[in-house]
């Protein structure tokens, strides 16, 4: 493929995250959820599904507008806003896939416009980040904390919200099912190093075939 059609294409795809993440946020907002994320209004931030994508689709903008600058300066830094948020949402694909769709049903998990947000929104971002965008910058293992930031920093509020304060003191309710059996320890532990897998699988991807 030619470098001018690769960018194109390239481009192409990250408009497609960016409206269809705002469109699917946008409705969740002003009208209702899906699924398993049956709310509207500021609760749907509650979930990382949602935080996930919105970051996802906000370095999508970033690399865009490089791309309109021709490419000239901040590759690096684009390049790791990138990188967090497509491990933001293959965390979000991975844990629908493998535990979300078991406990709770893949009905649920695809319904509607959670079929974009944790399924086909991940994988075009998994698409773009280590296929479309390589131009040279890559992440190093020194790089590997700032794609497992979300899920550090959402762990923690997961932790006060849920199991620190609780539902019936004006938390959150567990909906994401870690601190069963109070085990919320093993959920973040496993989280975390999912998510390190998944930064490592990520950047060795983008180092494949250089250019």
């Amino acid at each position: 493929m030619g470098k001018r059609m690769k960018s194109g294409l390239c481009a192409a795809v990250q408009i497609l995250i960016v409206v269809l993440t705002v469109w699917s946020v946008g409705t969740m907002f002003f009208i209702s959820g899906s699924g398993n994320m049956r709310v509207n209004r500021s609760v749907i931030f509650r979930y990382f599904t949602v935080d996930s994508n919105i970051l996802c689709a906000a370095s999508c903008v970033f690399s865009l507008i490089r791309t309109l600058r021709g490419n000239k300066a901040g590759g690096k830094a684009v390049m790791l806003f990138r990188y967090a948020g497509t491990a933001a949402v293959t965390v979000t694909m991975m844990t629908v896939l493998l535990f979300l769709g078991p406990l709770y049903g893949y009905d649920s998990m695809f319904s509607r416009w959670n079929l974009w947000l944790h399924l086909l929104g991940p994988i075009l971002a998994i698409v773009s980040f280590v296929w479309l965008e390589r131009d040279g910058t890559f992440p190093e293992k020194k790089h590997l904390m700032i794609s497992m930031l979300p899920v550090i920093v959402y762990g923690v509020v997961y932790l006060v919200m849920v199991v620190m304060i609780g539902n019936d003191k004006g938390g959150w309710p567990d909906f994401y099912a870690f601190n069963r059996s109070g085990r919320w320890y093993l959920s973040y532990a496993a989280m975390l190093a999912g998510t390190a897998l998944i930064g490592i699988v990520l950047a060795k991807l983008r180092r494949l075939h250089k250019g």
